[in-house]
């Protein structure tokens, strides 16, 4: 809530699925809705309501002619079901929702595209295959957490569509790391705090934790380990001890037809 793998650009680029938009697009996220529920949990969530008040949820009520970059057959990233979006739906923050769309606002940057929408992806590929991306941090040290949040801390998190009905993940047993509003008045989703609950003094820190930085680099939306990995398939960095560390479990990942 938004290059390729390195090795998998041998073989011919495969066509995608042609965006959607206006009833089309409409029926999709009426189908969406009836499998992941976002909105009516966003709607159930006081202040995640708020961030997204005057917002119109609603697919583009006009043709959009943009190029959607192309998917490698090699890599595991399915193409998803692109649905152009209005620009204020979600504050035009690209998202996935049930089963596999990828919602991209209709005025969104061409220049920045083809990253964003690798970015999104991957979270598809979550979706589709949850088992086969279960265990696939454990060389981060990362792994589900059972505990609970004390309820201060839950009612400020950011609901993220790409991450809904996945449990939230500790970081070398300790740490949690979470997407809180900045402010629970006047909230906004673009305006948030990237901190880390300390699981065992129960403790917000809000600074990364030691060794964090140095192992995951700066990333922007670290609020999970689903969008760590989707922001480092995106941007493909050379020297990332992280995205090194785990690249070649994700060539293991289901491959996806288009």
């Amino acid at each position: 809530m938004g290059n390729s793998l390195s090795g998998f650009q041998d073989s011919p680029l495969q066509p995608n699925k042609p965006p959607i938009c206006c009833s089309s697009g409409a029926a999709a996220l009426f189908r969406a809705e009836h499998i992941d529920n976002y909105r009516m949990i966003v709607e159930q969530s006081p202040i995640n309501a708020r961030a997204r008040a005057g917002h119109d949820y609603l697919p583009s009520l006009i043709s959009v002619s943009k190029e959607i970059p192309k998917i490698d057959p090699n890599a595991p990233w399915p193409s998803g079901q692109v649905v152009w979006m209005d620009p204020t739906a979600d504050a035009g923050l690209p998202h996935t929702r049930a089963p596999d769309l990828i919602c991209i606002s209709r005025d969104f940057p061409s220049a920045d595209l083809s990253s964003t929408i690798l970015h999104e992806r991957v979270h598809v590929s979550q979706r589709l295959h949850p088992s086969a991306w279960k265990d696939i941090f454990e060389p981060w040290s990362f792994k589900i957490w059972n505990g609970s949040l004390p309820s201060e801390l839950e009612s400020k998190r950011r609901i993220n569509p790409d991450l809904l009905g996945v449990p939230l993940y500790i970081w070398k047993d300790t740490w949690v790391p979470l997407a809180l509003f900045k402010s629970s008045n006047q909230p906004r989703l673009t305006e948030i705090d990237l901190v880390w609950w300390d699981a065992k003094s129960r403790t917000l820190l809000r600074q990364p934790p030691p060794g964090w930085t140095t192992f995951f680099g700066s990333i922007p939306a670290g609020e999970h380990p689903y969008e760590i990995i989707a922001y480092l398939v995106a941007a493909n960095p050379k020297e990332n001890s992280a995205y090194n560390t785990i690249k070649s479990r994700l060539m293991q990942l289901p491959k996806n037809s288009v």
